[in-house]
């Protein structure tokens, strides 16, 4: 009986931290890269955003689409979990990135 309650608990943690790391978009902006830090990464200056919650220059993650080959001037669209780092440039947790024609 220990085993079958051991078991359960552990099937029970583990689902409950899957459920946890899933992340989903929570909001959008639309953006010009500036510069390719890397083929991995790029700053991208902001153009349309989701009641204007970002702005300005934002460091994005380009490794989320990894079929895609961006390049400065590429107009992207950027989800993100909806939190905005003060850094400068302002850092978001890039969820999903593809261009935008």
């Amino acid at each position: 009986m220990k085993k079958v309650f051991s078991l359960l608990f552990i099937v029970l943690i583990c689902f409950c931290l899957l459920h946890t790391c899933k992340s989903e978009v929570k909001a959008t902006f639309v953006g010009v890269i500036e510069e390719m830090i890397n083929d991995r990464a790029a700053y991208v200056y902001v153009t349309k955003a989701e009641n204007d919650a970002v702005y300005g220059i934002i460091y994005v993650n380009l490794a989320k689409n990894p079929n895609e080959k961006f390049k400065v001037g590429d107009k992207v669209k950027v989800g993100y979990d909806g939190t905005v780092e003060p850094t400068a440039p302002l850092w978001v947790t890039t969820l999903t990135v593809e261009l935008v024609e």
